[in-house]
């Protein structure tokens, strides 16, 4: 195996020293390219180019001042079969199979820099020294290769407006740099905010959004300032437009649609159809509807479905009003089937009515009265006809009884 790699090292110089000599310091060059504009705190990616015919391989050692930069991270740019090694402020870049060289100009690698709090006009510079590059055979010196700028001054941060202006409607509060929320009222001839925004800074952008105006309802006018530097800031006027004098609310209070949330409705929902029935298992103690106005103006609201009470029928309001006031309501009668076991659910008690099972206590006695009363005369009437009869039978037979002694 030893064998093998060496033979192949050994026919790979070969090759190289067979390869024409291309290279020289006249036909490579070399650059170190970023942005234009940088300020304290940036991040900035600086791209190492070379230029040339047959090149196969290079170097070189970067040089900058830590005090001005904080070194990142370097990224290879170049692709396979090429290699960018780094080692420490060193790089080396080279061909691994000899057969992809560079002919024209080719981003090798990028190196990643975070610019310190420094004071604008600052100069900072950024170098690779001791540029080389090679056809395999021969270098050719490149020099050194350097990125300059000057730290320019921070951006902008200020993003208030110096002036609010509306010029056919009254803002209030009154205008100030530091409220950003107004209100105006204006009649239904007034269908758009006329809107006028000077920003304090020069530098800051003002972008104004004047939709037009709702009839009898409240659109938000808005003026967005940015700032140099990006920051926004947004003034916001509510504005309250009368209604039309000849408009006429609508008088539709129809659902377009009744849910029952995991149960069917019956019959099926008609909006000209204003009562049904649900069908529910013992367990379901409660359950959820809701209704869909047929007017988007139209409101809704639904009443009961909370707490159920088995073996009953329990009524659900659906209650839809139109925008001129008129209510109609939809009944669902939520029937909850009876507990398993026969038994009656119990009512929550309600301490403010007498239990109509229950007797009070006058009515009690009262009754108690009656009855003794009644017993008392059923038992006095039966001893007098008892004894009556009695009487009529003793004479009958005391007769009878001497008729037949004078017989014999």
């Amino acid at each position: 195996m030893k064998k093998i790699v060496s033979v192949l090292i050994v026919f790979v110089m070969c090759f190289a020293l067979m390869l024409p000599v291309t290279v020289s310091a006249a036909s490579a060059s070399a650059s170190l390219t970023g942005p234009g504009t940088v300020r304290a705190g940036d991040t900035i990616t600086l791209s190492f180019n070379l230029k040339g015919s047959g090149i196969f391989g290079a170097s070189g050692t970067l040089s900058y001042d830590s005090s001005q930069v904080t070194l990142s991270g370097t990224s290879q740019k170049i692709g396979s079969p090429w290699a960018v090694e780094f080692n420490g402020n060193n790089f080396v870049a080279y061909d691994n199979n000899l057969s992809n060289p560079i002919n024209s100009s080719k981003t090798l690698f990028t190196v990643t820099f975070k610019v310190n709090s420094v004071a604008a006009g600052t100069n900072i510079k950024i170098s690779y020294t001791g540029v080389t590059a090679s056809d395999g055979s021969a270098d050719a010196s490149v020099g050194t290769v350097t990125y300059s700028t000057t730290v320019a001054a921070p951006l902008a941060t200020d993003n208030n407006l110096a002036s609010l202006t509306v010029s056919n409607a009254t803002i209030s509060p009154a205008f100030s740099a530091g409220t950003t929320s107004y209100t105006a009222s204006v009649p239904f001839e007034i269908s758009k905010l006329n809107v006028s925004a000077t920003a304090a800074d020069g530098k800051a952008k003002v972008s104004i959004n004047s939709p037009t105006l709702t009839p009898n309802g409240t659109t938000k006018v808005t003026v967005t300032v940015t700032a140099e530097n990006g920051a926004k800031k947004t003034y916001t006027i509510s504005v309250k437009r009368a209604q039309d004098p000849n408009y006429k609310a609508s008088g539709n209070n129809n659902l377009s649609a009744i849910t029952v949330e995991g149960f069917l409705l019956s019959p099926g929902f008609n909006a000209d159809t204003t009562q049904y029935v649900i069908w529910l298992p013992y367990e379901t103690t409660s359950v959820k509807i809701s209704g869909s106005a047929a007017d988007s103006k139209a409101s809704v609201v639904v009443v009961g479905g909370d707490t159920l009470v088995a073996g009953q029928d329990n009524p659900i309001k659906v209650i839809c009003t139109a925008e001129n006031g008129g209510k109609k309501e939809y009944t669902i009668i939520a029937k909850r089937a009876a507990a398993h076991d026969g038994s009656v659910e119990e009512l929550p008690e309600d301490t403010t009515t007498p239990d109509a099972t229950q007797p009070d206590d006058t009515t009690a006695n009262t009754q108690m009265d009656d009855t003794a009363k009644t017993n008392n005369g059923v038992a006095w009437w039966w001893l007098i006809v008892v004894g009556i009869g009695a009487l009529a039978i003793g004479a009958v037979g005391g007769f009878f009884g001497k008729e037949i002694i004078k017989k014999k």
